[in-house]
């Protein structure tokens, strides 16, 4: 994949059939404004492409035809070409065409706490930290909507910009976007974000565990939903594979599973065909666990998915930094 830059001519050819469909009315810029935004230079146009043509296209403003700092102000992947990691290869040649410039793209996100749709809000920070991007404290209105502001930036000189310096670029950045039509002031406002609230590190802690641990569950529960798996199921199928013979309450504790619930999800392993108990014969009381042939089969493809689960959430990781990561977790685990 590759991009390039669209002319107005370009650009007003996908206005129409590609715009207005990726876009509501109220959020896209009519032409007319547009038009004169592209030719002074103070809107770029980019398209993506593939052997199989245009896959998506983005919109920036700047100040000028050679920014130090862009706003993405529109980006949309072509509909055939979503849900394939389209999205991802065009945040790669972004961060790609970013290097040793200096330059940056800036990003707004709804904010979570605000947003119509708050897990798409959260999927869509996510997305930017995997591809590369940082969270800043910059927090902007902007027709009554609420964004968190992040930003795309490699080294260079002027980098990493310090969070007061990107909330001037950005308010610099608005006045262009903003019709004069419009009093700025009343629509448009930028800000640091309040001080951190005492206790607000364990709350984003958890906050950020609790969404790992939802899309594991997620990811998993798709991917093992044909072999009728749900929940932690596939929890106790590896287990099982590493310690043979281990009794339903070791694996509850090692797990840090309700007794019960273990119970249930070994009743359900054994009726799918994949997990069998023998009694103790120390003590009659246990039962020991061990997976049946079609339970061992099933044991790679259970890793295999899990490790796609973990290239996918830390995509924007070094291996560097996903190594600090484990060493981080790991001190915070009491033996």
């Amino acid at each position: 994949m590759y991009l390039r830059t669209l002319g107005t001519e370009e650009m007003h050819r996908l206005y129409d059939p590609c715009m207005k469909r990726d876009f509501p009315p109220e959020e896209l810029m009519p032409w007319k404004w547009m038009k004169p935004l592209i030719e002074q230079g103070c809107q770029r146009s980019v398209g993506f492409y593939d052997d199989n043509g245009l896959a998506a296209y983005a919109l920036f403003i700047a100040r000028d035809n050679r920014p130090k700092t862009a706003l993405l102000n529109y980006f949309a992947v072509q509909p055939e070409r979503r849900g394939q990691g389209t999205g991802s290869l065009c945040l790669g040649l972004m961060r790609e065409a970013l290097k040793d410039t200096g330059c940056r793209i800036i990003f707004e996100v709804e904010d979570p706490e605000t947003a119509p749709d708050r897990e798409a809000a959260r999927r869509r920070i996510d997305f930017y930290l995997r591809g590369g991007a940082r969270a800043t404290e910059v927090r902007s209105t902007l027709f009554g909507v609420e964004y968190r502001i992040m930003v795309l930036e490699e080294e260079g000189e002027g980098s990493p910009i310090s969070d007061e310096q990107l909330a001037g670029e950005l308010e610099a950045l608005y006045h262009i976007t903003v019709a004069k039509k419009h009093k700025f002031e009343e629509v448009c406002r930028v800000r640091l974000a309040a001080p951190r609230e005492t206790g607000s590190f364990s709350r984003d802690l958890g906050r950020t565990l609790t969404y790992l641990l939802r899309s594991r569950k997620r990811f998993m529960g798709e991917k093992l939903k044909e072999y009728g798996f749900s929940g932690g199921m596939y929890m106790i199928v590896l287990h099982v594979d590493r310690n043979p013979g281990l009794s339903q309450d070791a694996v509850a504790g090692h797990l840090y599973l309700d007794k019960c619930s273990v119970a249930r999800k070994v009743k359900k392993l054994e009726e799918l065909g994949c997990l069998y108990r023998e009694t103790d014969q120390n003590d009659r009381r246990q039962n020991k666990l061990f997976l049946t042939e079609k339970g061992r089969e099933l044991a790679p493809a259970i890793r295999e998915y899990l490790g796609q689960w973990g290239d996918e959430v830390t995509s924007g990781l070094t291996e560097s930094e996903k190594e600090t990561l484990i060493t981080l977790l790991m001190k915070t685990i009491k033996k």
